[in-house]
C-alpha cells in the first residue's frame, strides 16, 4: 500500500459482489512526460484460477489506463512458457514485441521474458465489445 502513494506505482484490487479479494492488477514504474507508460502485473488468488476473473478484471481496468490514469502505454512481460498469460493479454489485443533474453532472476535463475504491449491508439481502435465489458462481479 506504500508504493501507491509516491504515484510511480497504480494497483486496482478485483473483487466479487461480495467484497471478496479475487485478484490484482498493478501498474508499475509508471513514466510521466514523454513517456507515459507502465508495466502491467497481475494475478489471481488461489481458487480463482481458469474462471475468466482476470479477463474481465483487465477489460474493467482497461479504460481507466488509458482515461483516468491517461497512459499512452503499458507493457507485460510474461515467461515464455506462461501459455495462459500470454493467451490472456493476446485476446485482450497487446501485441508481441520481441524478447528480453535473461533480463528476470527468478529461483536462481536468469529467466527470458516476452515483451507484450498495447498503446492507446490500439486500444481505441479495437471494436467496443473487446475493449470493455459492463460486467461486474
Amino acid at each position: 500500500m506504500e508504493r501507491i502513494t509516491d504515484g510511480s506505482y497504480i494497483g486496482h484490487l478485483l473483487v466479487d459482489r461480495d467484497d471478496t479479494l479475487l485478484g490484482v492488477v498493478n501498474l508499475s514504474e509508471v513514466i510521466r512526460g514523454g513517456y507515459q507508460s507502465a508495466y502491467l502485473g497481475y494475478y489471481v488468488f488461489a481458487g480463482n484460477e481458469c474462471r475468466g476473473v482476470m479477463s474481465r478484471g483487465l477489460r474493467m481496468v482497461l479504460p481507466r489506463v488509458f482515461g483516468q490514469h491517461r497512459l499512452h502505454r503499458i507493457e507485460a512481460s510474461i515467461q515464455p512458457g506462461n501459455i495462459a498469460s500470454r493467451r490472456l493479454v493476446e485476446n485482450l489485443g497487446f501485441r508481441l514485441e520481441g524478447v528480453a533474453v535473461r533480463s528476470v532472476k527468478i529461483g536462481g535463475r536468469w529467466r527470458d521474458h516476452e515483451r507484450w504491449a498495447l498503446t492507446v491508439e490500439e486500444w481505441r481502435d479495437m471494436a467496443p465489445q473487446r475493449r470493455t465489458t459492463a460486467w461486474r462481479y
